[in-house]
């Protein structure tokens, strides 16, 4: 995959940050009422990245499954805290990063990640503080494994290729 290609790609599936407080700023009065289903469609959709990222790299079956039924019980116990958006983002970074080698996973991580987006900058805007920066700027970690990852690994050697 091409640079330009992969980087319009994360800049697109970050965008649904913009989704969700545009979402928020369309209907504020729905913000406290949806609070709870924000956070339910966001560990819904933290765990379909994780379950779509285990089945399109084949891993074992048994393991695959021990690992999701693990994650479903810690997402249905509340102990996956979802509330530090500045580490999930980086944790989707990786994830983003993992899933361009394979170009059906990555269509689907990378809509999940502008899914993910929605409900998480909604739970985070705040409409009296019009916090837009903080949230964009909490939440570029993002970027920092999703571009060095592919930096590193596809032009790390590339002085030592022949002219």
């Amino acid at each position: 995959m091409q640079i330009i290609n992969y980087f319009l790609a994360s800049i697109i599936s970050y965008i649904g940050l913009l989704a969700g407080i545009m979402l928020i700023k369309m209907a504020p009065e729905e913000q406290k009422p949806g609070r709870k289903y924000f956070i339910l469609i966001k560990k819904i959709i933290f765990f379909l990245m994780i379950a779509f990222l285990l089945f399109y790299y084949r891993i074992n079956v048994i393991l695959a499954l021990s690992a999701l039924l693990f994650i479903g019980i810690i997402i249905a116990a509340g102990k996956l805290r979802l509330e530090k958006s500045a580490l999930v983002y980086f944790l989707l970074g990786i994830i983003f990063f993992l899933s361009s080698k394979i170009t059906d996973l990555f269509a689907i991580e990378s809509t999940l990640i502008f899914l993910y987006g929605i409900p998480a900058a909604s739970l985070l805007f705040d409409y009296k503080k019009r916090n837009y920066v903080e949230i964009f700027v909490r939440n570029l970690w993002f970027f920092v494994p999703a571009l060095s990852l592919y930096l590193l690994i596809n032009y790390h050697f590339s002085f030592l290729t022949p002219v």
